[in-house]
């Protein structure tokens, strides 16, 4: 009976027997493929025989079962055949000699029928291997979970020098040939298939305090004898060729291997340790069993140093590490973290000796690979015609972090990673996220924004260069297109705790500020910039033009819904909407990022601080230059910006910072002590005693916050009163005793001076609670006469 019929017809009992009878006819399989044998002319000596592994006669026929059964249990849940094999260590002890004796077959002369039989053998290797080797991440959690291990045990007998030179040789051999036939060409592929998969098996995660050997990853092993036996040179070979038509099949292979060649990996750790690119620590290091990979392969430098001849720069000087990582930071507990991918996860810790290796290849890939290799990527991601196609967020990465390396050290050439700045690629780019922010595919998301940030970076370097023409026809075409503009707005207010990382928010933040700082620069070297975005029809004909051709950015409430304006231009498909071109006014522009979403989502990363340095502008232009602070007076928020005050390993070198959050808070207290300004701008007080007493207590005896002029003062609470709003007819006292104030009873009592914000306070009261209400509210500030300024400190 078969095997599958057997597991759906039988009883428990019964199918507990046939799933034993299976096991044993596939250990009869394995054991069937060969055994160790005292190896041939070896000394008779038994302290120095040496034992090795010969093949069964039946050897193919064996493998050929072994994959039957392989094949037929993915059509079942249990992954039988896989774990008996995982138990067995078949791949250790059978499938890797196996491979590695008909190899060295292969390169002798044999007759016609033993080549063949030959081949057929390494051919079924390739194919066993890969299929044991592949990832479990589409398999259920349990699946995984049983697998990790074994997939770890294969990863460590890959990491050792027969293994991958015999897989490297192999793969050379026939890929020299000028014309191979199919299956040489698919055995070529299968070999990549196998060191992706190795590659992709992850580590365990190691606790960077660990001590001993348990720090030494096993991929920084595997990394290194790949180095060792110029594997790495072939890919990089592979990769600069990219764009022949003949390594189409092979690209989206070669994109993996890249990637798990830096998995985890952050890009300062490339720049740690003081050394040039191509220099090796050990000047002995040896070298490779193979030097010619046919054609221009490999070659010796003169140190003792192989590479690869791509024509690469032999000297680039590094860059020092200007990102110390933050010390004692506290780690927040994210409810989207469960949802990490590769990418999101925590980087690695780096074993020092890859890391002159991992330099090394970043420094040719970058030099002789990038351009042509990313061109030919992006043009079968374009062709795919899906932003969902599952290399596409990979690719992005990949072309992201090569950058990010380029732009880190100033040595490298711009024009070596120009392929991305070309308008159709970053036109993709673009295109790929905003499809990803419509289908909230937010882990793609973060790779495509990743890019974007390099990308603009990339072209602000590249201004007032050789490239200059390059990067003012993509800045042209970005900052001429409306929805390309909203796109960054959007951006920033997706942010929800519970959907998305703490990284991802802080991609949003370094991507937005990238962004505007990009903007400005570009904005103040042009005169009459205009922009063309969609508006809705004019209810009228006669409607005001003029109102129309003010700026792009629309008038926003707190609730960032924006009110359209309009003109008279040329119809959109959409028959309620038109284009219309329209002057282009930047400070107009930022303030649509000032709404409560993108102050509720910024406010995430001050508790615990992170990414400050993106943090502080974004705030700064919604609290001073949108004259907007009224948006940070709810309770959570004021609560984590609370936490500036008590941080001080974090925040000693931020003084702005903390001048802004005060600033903020004077206006807060001014506001929470009048009823008539509380519900005017929807204000929440702080039920928590001790944190007022903290924040009162600061501003009682420091001068920060009080630089810049007020938006809320005396005059604000005085105009609302008059208006009727409530019985606050004390609020311009200068004493501040509110006679009319009836709903503070039992509260806080704060008094504020207009001109230096010096306060009396009673802190004996408990707190008021809390405002029911949380709703945004729009006021307009045209009464307040003010100057627009940034906090300077």
């Amino acid at each position: 009976m078969d095997y599958l019929e057997a597991e759906e017809q039988l009883t428990d009992e019964q199918l507990s027997e046939e799933i034993e009878r299976f096991r044993r006819i596939v250990l009869s399989a394995c054991s069937s493929l060969g055994n160790l044998q005292l190896a041939t002319g070896s000394a008779q000596d038994p302290t120095e025989r040496r034992m090795e592994y010969v093949p069964s006669d039946d050897c193919l026929a064996s493998l050929k079962d072994i994959k039957r059964y392989i094949q037929e249990d993915e059509q079942g849940e249990g992954k039988w055949v896989l774990r008996w094999l995982g138990e067995c260590n078949t791949l250790q002890n059978d499938i890797i000699p196996i491979f590695i004796h008909y190899t060295k077959q292969l390169n002798r002369q044999l007759s016609d029928h033993d080549h063949d039989h030959a081949l057929k053998t390494v051919m079924m290797c390739v194919e066993l291997l890969v299929f044991l080797t592949w990832s479990m991440d589409s398999e259920p959690e349990e699946v995984k979970v049983r697998f990790i291990r074994v997939l770890r045990s294969y990863k460590r007998a890959f990491a050792n020098s027969p293994a991958v030179f015999s897989l490297l040789s192999t793969a050379v051999m026939f890929f020299r040939k000028a014309h191979k036939t199919d299956k040489e060409a698919l055995l070529v592929k299968g070999i990549l298939y196998v060191f992706r998969n190795v590659l992709a098996i992850p580590d365990p995660l190691v606790s960077p305090t660990s001590r001993g050997m348990s720090q030494v990853e096993v991929h920084d092993a595997l990394i290194a004898v790949l180095d060792k036996e110029l594997a790495i040179d072939f890919f990089l070979t592979l990769a600069s060729s990219a764009d022949d038509k003949q390594l189409k099949d092979l690209r989206p292979t070669l994109l993996d291997i890249v990637y798990y060649l830096f998995y985890r990996v952050p890009v300062p750790a490339l720049f740690d340790q003081q050394a040039t690119w191509f220099q090796a620590d050990n000047g002995s290091k040896r070298l490779g069993r193979h030097n010619d990979f046919g054609g221009v392969y490999a070659v010796s430098t003169g140190d003792s140093t192989i590479m690869p001849v791509f024509n690469a720069k032999e000297v680039l000087h590094p860059f020092a590490n200007m990102f110390k990582k933050r010390q004692n930071m506290r780690k927040p507990r994210d409810p989207a973290e469960a949802k990490a991918t590769p990418v999101d996860r925590e980087w690695r810790t780096l074993d020092p000796a890859s890391v002159p290796i991992l330099r090394r290849v970043a420094a040719v890939f970058i030099d002789s690979c990038f351009n042509p290799f990313m061109s030919a990527m992006f043009e079968d991601a374009k062709v795919s015609g899906t932003a969902m196609d599952a290399m596409t967020p990979r690719l992005l990465y990949v072309a992201a972090y090569f950058v990010d390396v380029s732009l880190t050290n100033p040595a490298v050439d711009l024009g070596c990673t120009s392929a991305l700045v070309q308008t159709h690629i970053f036109g993709l780019i673009m295109r790929n996220a905003s499809a990803y922010v419509e289908m909230r595919e937010w882990v793609p998301l973060e790779q495509a924004m990743y890019c974007t940030q390099q990308i603009l970076l990339s072209l602000g370097r590249m201004r007032g260069t050789k490239l200059d023409s390059l990067s003012e026809n993509v800045l042209s075409n970005l900052f001429y297109d409306g929805d390309a503009l909203d796109l960054f707005v959007r951006l920033c207010r997706v942010y929800k705790p519970t959907k998305h990382s703490r990284r991802f928010l802080e991609q949003v933040a370094r991507l937005t500020e990238t962004f505007l700082a990009t903007l400005k620069s570009y904005a103040q070297a042009k005169a009459g910039l205009l922009v063309k975005k969609r508006a809705k029809k004019p209810a009228k004909a006669e409607s005001d033009s003029e109102e129309a051709a003010a700026d792009i950015a629309p008038d926003l409430d707190d609730t960032g819904d924006a009110e359209d304006e309009e003109s008279g231009s040329e119809d959109n498909d959409d028959t309620n909407e038109v284009l219309v071109e329209r002057a282009f006014d930047v400070s107009k522009f930022e303030r649509a990022f000032a709404t409560s979403d993108v102050v509720k989502a910024y406010s995430h990363l001050l508790a615990p601080p992170s990414a400050i340095e993106y943090v502080y502008p974004m705030l700064s232009r919604i609290a001073v230059a949108s004259e907007r602070p009224h948006l940070f007076f709810k309770r959570n928020i004021m609560l984590r910006m609370l936490v500036l005050f008590d941080d001080q390993y974090t925040y000693p070198h931020h003084t702005e910072m903390l001048d802004l959050v005060a600033w903020i808070f004077r206006q807060y207290v001014t506001v929470i002590n009048s009823p008539a300004l509380t519900h005017h701008y929807k204000a929440e007080e702080l039920n928590h005693k001790l944190a007022v007493e903290c924040m009162l207590a600061f501003l009682k005896q420091s001068r920060l916050g009080t630089t810049v002029k007020p938006v809320i003062t005396r005059h604000i609470v005085q105009l609302i009163a008059d208006g009727g709003d409530t019985n606050d007819d004390g609020a311009g006292d200068d004493k501040g005793k509110d006679e009319g104030e009836t709903a503070a009873q039992g509260a806080v009592r704060i008094e504020a001076d207009e001109d230096d914000f010096d306060f009396d306070f009673d802190l004996g009261l408990p707190p008021v609670a809390a405002a029911s209400s949380t709703a945004n509210h729009n006021r307009s500030m045209d009464d307040v006469d003010m100057d627009e300024v940034y906090l300077n400190h």
